[in-house]
C-alpha cells in the first residue's frame, strides 16, 4: 500500500535525490526543510511517515517529533542523519521514531519506509 511521505531535511539536493529515489513508495512525496515546516504540512495533509534529519535550523527532528506527538500525529517516524549515535538512536526511539538511519546510505531507507507503510 502505497501512502503520503514527508521528507523533512535542510539539505535540498540530498532531498531532491531522496524523493527522486523514493518515487515507487509513495503516492505523494512532501519537502520541508525544517520541523517548523514539516508541522505546516502534517496539519494541511494525510500523511502515512516521515522521514527526518535531526540536525537542521529552525525547528530540529527531535523537536519536530516531539511536537508532532503533542499535536496527535502518530504515524510512524525514521530519522535520517549524518550525525548518529547509540545515544541518539535511543532518545529517537524514546520518542517514538521507528528507525534512526545513517546518511548518505540510501540503501536501508527504501526498505525502512516500505516497512513504515505497511504497519
Amino acid at each position: 500500500m502505497k501512502g503520503n511521505l514527508l521528507i523533512v531535511d535542510d539539505e535540498l539536493d540530498l532531498t531532491l535525490n531522496m524523493k527522486e529515489l523514493l518515487e515507487d513508495e509513495a503516492s505523494t512525496i512532501f519537502i520541508a526543510s525544517n520541523g517548523e515546516e514539516g508541522l505546516k504540512i502534517l496539519q494541511s495533509h494525510k500523511i502515512d511517515c516521515v522521514v527526518s534529519d535531526v540536525k537542521m535550523p529552525v525547528m530540529d527532528g527531535l523537536k519536530f517529533i516531539e511536537a508532532a506527538r503533542k499535536l496527535g500525529f502518530n504515524m510512524p517516524f525514521i530519522f535520517y542523519t549524518g550525525h548518529g549515535s547509540n545515544e541518539l538512536k535511543k532518545t529517537a526511539h524514546d520518542l517514538g521514531a521507528m528507525d534512526l538511519l545513517t546518511k548518505p546510505n540510501f540503501s536501508n531507507l527504501e526498505l525502512a519506509i516500505r516497512n513504515a507503510m505497511a504497519s
